[in-house]
């Protein structure tokens, strides 16, 4: 389930869309500044480096396979 809040960031205006999990986990994606393309941006939260590995490749596998759908239809 994603959760929708605003976040003042410290960083060069630029525009971003952060989403946050109910887990602790997000993702942002935003556009290049420079070139035809969107970036995608991961984190996680978990007990141990392994769990944080297993949970950042399933959020990574489920959004871009949500973006390819998306894309491809």
């Amino acid at each position: 389930m994603l959760t929708t809040q605003q976040e003042t960031m410290d960083l060069p205006s630029s525009n971003v869309l952060k989403y946050w999990l109910q887990d602790g986990s997000w993702f942002a994606i935003r556009p290049s500044g420079t070139e035809s393309k969107v970036k995608f941006y991961f984190g996680v939260k978990q007990a141990t480096e392994n769990r944080s590995e297993k949970r950042l490749q399933e959020i990574q596998t489920n959004v871009m396979s949500t973006v390819e759908n998306i894309i491809y239809k």
